[in-house]
């Protein structure tokens, strides 16, 4: 695919099919992840950790539930997708390069993801809940020292992906 096509294909998508991704996408996005550009290129830093297994997967997104303002009702946070990437970081620094670094390896993840035709979305918000939640989170085998920062979720998009106007309200100073 044209990387100016991945560009504008590329949103946020709020509904997944059930289908598991095949391996060799999966193949694909882990390794646009590790060639993400990092702060001083430490990769020692920053782990991964897929979640495919069902079962599991119930009990994170019950942790990580948030409900809606509008209907009050409980909301999926990772919207169906049946494959979640948590990734963590050690040793925060005091300026935090961490989170960008985490930011390079998902945005890697999420133009990948769009390359190979599969919807994604970037998980932040609900993830402060999973962190409070120590006995669910021992489910994912975080290595010890390592803390979620951010995750993304990944899957086959209900909606096929269609391409969007870049954005007109962004205001850009010329010097």
């Amino acid at each position: 695919m044209d990387f100016k096509d991945v560009l504008t294909l590329r949103k946020t998508t709020r509904g997944y099919l059930p289908d598991q991704i095949s391996e060799s996408r999966l193949y694909e996005i882990l390794l646009a992840a590790q060639t993400a550009p990092l702060a001083t290129g430490d990769d020692q830093t920053t782990h991964l950790t897929v979640l495919q297994n069902p079962e599991t997967m119930a009990r994170i997104r019950k942790s990580c539930q948030l409900i809606s303002r509008k209907t009050n009702k409980p909301l999926d946070p990772f919207y169906g997708a049946p494959t979640v990437i948590f990734v963590s970081a050690t040793d925060l620094s005091e300026d935090h390069i961490e989170f960008s670094n985490v930011a390079c390896v998902i945005e890697n993840m999420i133009l990948a993801a769009t390359n190979e035709g599969l919807g994604s979305t970037y998980i932040w918000g609900c993830l402060k809940k999973l962190r409070k939640d120590s006995e669910t989170l021992k489910l994912l085998m975080i290595p010890e020292g390592y803390e979620i920062l951010s995750a993304f979720a990944v899957g086959y998009p209900v909606k096929p992906l269609a391409p969007r106007k870049p954005r007109e309200k962004m205001t850009v100073n010329r010097i």
